[in-house]
């Protein structure tokens, strides 16, 4: 197989950086590297409620800036307990201490629902007639069905 090139093929990501600098460097996200490596750099469970939407750093200085996130209203309060943690991951992917403050806006992330890590476990016949016993004395449809569906979730 011929290439036009004589180092082999190129990577498309050469050619994307030189027209995606330019939005990423307006932004102030360091050449769009925290977008992209986002999930790598605050876990799976970070990244799935939240992205970066810009850096901020006080005039005339490259370092103590500030991560603006968009975060999940339900995630908020978890960022707000891991603060610390998200600095230091994202401090050691830049390699030198960028970022001293979080901001976080409440809103909607792109990674859309969060994934069920488990599929739910299929009771067993034995497993279903425990339960089944278990419940023989109410009478109340209604409390029946909440009931079943907790002790399927127990047996799991």
């Amino acid at each position: 197989m011929k290439h036009n090139s004589k180092f082999g093929p190129a990577r498309l990501g050469l050619f994307t950086q030189r027209l995606v600098k330019p939005v990423f460097k307006n932004r102030g996200l360091m050449e769009g590297k925290i977008i992209t490596h986002w999930p790598q750099i605050v876990g799976e469970k970070f990244a799935h409620i939240s992205f970066a939407e810009k850096i901020t750093f006080p005039r005339g200085k490259r370092s103590e800036g500030t991560l603006h996130l968009n975060v999940t209203s339900s995630g908020a309060l978890l960022f707000q307990y891991s603060q610390d943690l998200i600095l230091e991951r994202v401090n050691i992917f830049f390699g030198y201490k960028a970022l001293s403050k979080l901001r976080m806006i409440h809103g909607l992330t792109l990674q859309g629902e969060a994934k069920i890590p488990y599929p739910p476990k299929i009771l067993t016949d034995e497993e279903k007639a425990w339960l089944e016993k278990q419940m023989e004395g109410v009478e109340d449809i209604e409390l029946r069905v909440y009931l079943e569906k907790l002790g399927e979730a127990i047996c799991q």
